[in-house]
């Protein structure tokens, strides 16, 4: 009788530890990311399906993630931050977020619209952002659709991923050498280029200058590679030299330029018949903007997306040429 007990007991023990275990591994996140919900283009779904969480460089001294929304599998490649910006994923969009759900740069690139890549800051945002050890949840929102020259976007994507390793990890603050203090302090004092010194081709049309976020852009009727030759020769009358990471195609064209502690990063791309140009800029001189130009007007939160900006260009240094 003891006997019969004692393995009804083990029995009893077992069957409630096996119960306990799938209780387990039923609440714990799912080891591999899902993503559901809308992203809207001009009214058309970008059918995401796939999400890729990467880590990023720190921003504003605080580590963070990139969360990597693809119509498309990004997983195999080597730059997908990059790749996805180009639609090389279909319908993407990349999202640069801190550990508390604040996001300071969000890129825009779905399949619906002429004029992306583009940036997006001050609308979007993760709510019910969730960050442990080892995953990461929330949903990603603009409360509404949205406005970007012409253009309609929406989106409402709920996410939980796996973290890569050393996520949200703490910044180290490495102490700087004097040389690169009086470096720094030289460039300080020094006087700013003027915005007037990025002297733009002859077929630029309806210019914009975003003093917000240190922005140009503008549209043309010259093709891609017509464009940047004339744009290049442009500015190297200004006295603007070469800067590495520079990629031009005859599709689409990146060119770096450097100036007195300026650089200028310009996304050209092609549009119907023309292109559409947008300059990203650092340490220019924003007082005294082209009178003749079209200002914009911007939505930018906190300088937030300037800061994003000079990370993409961070990221463009060391792209393989064609």
């Amino acid at each position: 009788m003891k006997t019969s007990l004692l393995i009804k007991s083990a029995s009893v023990s077992l069957l409630a530890s096996a119960m306990m275990t799938l209780v387990s591994h039923a609440q714990a996140p799912s080891d591999k990311p899902t993503v559901s919900g809308k992203f809207l283009g001009n009214g058309k779904d970008g059918n995401i399906q796939y999400l890729l969480v990467q880590n990023t460089e720190p921003f504003s001294d605080k580590p963070a993630i990139q969360l990597i929304f693809a119509e498309k599998d990004p997983s195999k490649s080597k730059k997908p931050d990059w790749d996805a910006g180009f639609k090389k994923f279909g319908s993407a969009l990349v999202v640069s977020t801190h550990q508390d759900g604040g996001v300071f740069g969000c890129e825009v690139a779905h399949s619906e619209h002429q004029k992306s890549p583009f940036s997006s800051v001050g609308r979007v945002k993760i709510k019910d952002m969730k960050v442990t050890d080892t995953h990461v949840s929330g949903i990603l929102t603009t409360g509404g659709p949205g406005d970007f020259f012409g253009q309609t976007w929406d989106v409402e994507l709920t996410f939980s991923a796996p973290l890569p390793k050393g996520a949200f990890a703490a910044v180290a603050k490495p102490e700087p050498a004097p040389e690169k203090e009086k470096e720094a302090t030289a460039k300080a004092s020094a006087p700013l280029v003027p915005v007037s010194k990025v002297a733009l081709p002859a077929s630029a049309l309806d210019v914009e200058y975003k003093e917000g976020v240190e922005h140009i852009s503008f549209r043309s009727d010259s093709s891609v590679t017509a464009l940047s030759k004339d744009f290049t020769a442009k500015l190297k009358s200004e006295g603007w030299q070469d800067a590495s990471g520079s990629v031009i195609g005859k599709a689409n064209a990146i060119i770096r330029r450097k100036l007195d502690g300026a650089e200028l990063t310009i996304m050209v791309q092609p549009a119907g018949k023309g292109s559409t140009v947008k300059i990203f800029t650092q340490g220019l001189d924003w007082s005294n903007t082209p009178a003749s130009a079209k200002q914009a007007e911007t939505t930018n939160v906190d300088g937030l997306e300037a800061e994003a900006n000079r990370l993409l260009n961070q990221a463009l240094k060391n792209l393989p040429k064609f």
